[in-house]
C-alpha cells in the first residue's frame, strides 16, 4: 500500500474572473486557495485500487467569499485490472457542492449547486507491441449535471483512440 497526504496554500494575485455587467474578463485581485489532498494505492489480487480525497477552500482574499465553480470536496476511486490482454478501468468521481451565479435573473443571484457522482469505464487493448487501441465511456450512467449554472454538460460520451509507438 502506498499513500500520500499533502497540504498547500496558494496566494494568487490578478486571478482572472468574469464581470457580469461588462461581459468581459478582468483581473479579480487576490485569491487564497488552500487545501489537503490524500491519496492511497493498493492491490487486492489482480485488482489495483486508487482512492483520493481533495478538500479545497478557495476564496477571494479581499472579500473572503468563496470563489465560484470550485467544489470544496472531491472524491475519486479507480479500479484497474487486466483480463486476458485487455486492461480495464472503472472510475467513480464525486464533485461536491459549489457556488455559481444565476445570470437569468436580475440582480444576479448566487446559487448553491449540488454535488454530482459520475462513473467512467475504460478499456485498452495492445493490438501489436507498437499499437494500442483504447475505448472509454465517460458519464456511464448519463447523469444530468451542470459545472456552470444554467449550462447542461454533455451526457454520456464515447471515445475511441489509438496510439502507436516507434
Amino acid at each position: 500500500m502506498n499513500w500520500r497526504i499533502s497540504g498547500y496554500r496558494n496566494d494568487v494575485s490578478d486571478l482572472i474572473d468574469y464581470d457580469d455587467h461588462t461581459l468581459k474578463y478582468y483581473n479579480e485581485g487576490k485569491a487564497r486557495i488552500k487545501g489537503v489532498e490524500a491519496t492511497a494505492n493498493f492491490d487486492t489480487g489482480p485488482l489495483t485500487h486508487t482512492v483520493s480525497y481533495d478538500y479545497v477552500d478557495a476564496r477571494n482574499a479581499i472579500t473572503d467569499t468563496p470563489l465560484l465553480r470550485r467544489a470544496k470536496q472531491q472524491v475519486k476511486y479507480q479500479l484497474d485490472w487486466q483480463l486476458y490482454d485487455f486492461d480495464w478501468g472503472i472510475t467513480y468521481q464525486y464533485l461536491g457542492t459549489r457556488y455559481d451565479k444565476d445570470y437569468s435573473s436580475y440582480p444576479y443571484q448566487t446559487v448553491k449547486m449540488g454535488g454530482v457522482s459520475l462513473w467512467d469505464l475504460a478499456v485498452a487493448y495492445p493490438v501489436t507491441s507498437h499499437l494500442t487501441v483504447r475505448g472509454k465511456i465517460a458519464n456511464l450512467f448519463d447523469k444530468d449535471y451542470e459545472t456552470v449554472y444554467g449550462y447542461q454538460t454533455a451526457g454520456r460520451e464515447y471515445t475511441l483512440s489509438g496510439s502507436y509507438t516507434f
